[in-house]
Order: C-alpha cells, then sequence, then structure tokens
C-alpha cells in the first residue's frame, strides 16, 4: 500500500495513522531482515574475535528491535486498532477480531524467540568472561542463540505479511468511505 496523503478528497487523522502503519511496517521489516541476516552470518562465523564482538552487536541490536516492537505494538494497541475494530464492527462482515488475535499470537512467539536469543547471548558473553571456551563449544552455543533470533526474524516477517495482508485493505476502504463522504 502507498498512501499519499494529498491524493484523498480530505487529510484525515486516520490517513495519517494508516500512513504510519506502512512505515513502521517498513522500517521494522528492514531492521528485522538486516538482523537476520548477521545472525546468519554469526551463527556460521568461525573466528572468535569477530564472532564477539558481533555477538555483542547482535545482542545490541535485537534489543533495539524489541524496543522498536514495543513501541510499534503499543502504539497500534492504542490508536489504530480501536479505530479499524469500530469500523469493522459497523459491517455485516465477521470481525477482524480472530485475526488480530492470531497475529498478536505471532508477534508474541516471535518476540520469545528475540528475548530467548538476548538471554542466550547474554550468558554466553558471561561465560566467556569467566573462562574461554574452545572454538566448537563457542560455535554450537552462539549457534543456538543466532538460530533463535533468525527463528524469531522469520516469523516477524510473517507476521507483518499477514498484518498488511488484512489490515490494509481495510485501511483504503476506509479511506475509500471517508472520500466519498466527503467529497
Amino acid at each position: 500500500m502507498r498512501l499519499d496523503p494529498f491524493n484523498t478528497a480530505r487529510p484525515s487523522s486516520f490517513a495519517r495513522l494508516a500512513m504510519r502503519l506502512e512505515s513502521d511496517h517498513e522500517q521494522i521489516k528492514a531492521m528485522c531482515s538486516a538482523i537476520c541476516q548477521q545472525s546468519i552470518h554469526h551463527a556460521t562465523g568461525m573466528s572468535s574475535y569477530v564472532t564477539i564482538e558481533g555477538l555483542i552487536g547482535l545482542r545490541e541490536e535485537a534489543e533495539m528491535l524489541l524496543r522498536e516492537l514495543k513501541r510499534h505494538s503499543v502504539w497500534e494497541e492504542e490508536e489504530l486498532f480501536p479505530i479499524l475494530m469500530h469500523y469493522s464492527h459497523k459491517k455485516i462482515e465477521p470481525t477482524i477480531m480472530p485475526s488480530l488475535w492470531v497475529l498478536e499470537k505471532d508477534h508474541e512467539l516471535a518476540v520469545q524467540y528475540i528475548e530467548s536469543f538476548v538471554q542466550a547471548s547474554s550468558a554466553l558473553l558471561h561465560a566467556l568472561r569467566l573462562e574461554p571456551l574452545s572454538g566448537a563449544d563457542l560455535q554450537h552455543e552462539l549457534k543456538e542463540g543466532c538460530d533463535c533470533l533468525t527463528q524469531g526474524c522469520f516469523i516477524l516477517t510473517a507476521h507483518f505479511q499477514m498484518e498488511e495482508e488484512l489490515l490494509f485493505p481495510l485501511a483504503e476502504t476506509i479511506l475509500t468511505d471517508m472520500d466519498y463522504l466527503f467529497s
């Protein structure tokens, strides 16, 4: 969906919400894609120095992604979903509530995987400060943690795709209805 605030009969606060949804999704998907690629790279890396330094950076990026997901989720729950729910209840069609519930469960699962990586990477870094691990042990522990992060990113990517397939057409319908109302 490419929304143009000037291509409507009457720009509205809902148009701004829809554009923010699109913008947030693009930003978070880009972050997720970059983190996923780094996670795959570090899971197969062989240099201990690069792996440890990379792990620190990857953990920081995963934590930043979690903060961004939290911010986005709160915004959706407080501002966007109430409007969409109100609008969808005026139609004869089934509500979007069951679909939003499934999407929320996908989101929670993705967050759990990413949090698992953050916890595993913190534990691994702490263990490395106490006692160096052999290359094979380090690689095994790193791979397990990075696999969680990669899986979380895959789930999150699919989550955003499904959310867009559900919400963007509804947003376009609302904007079209608003254009008809005000034109």
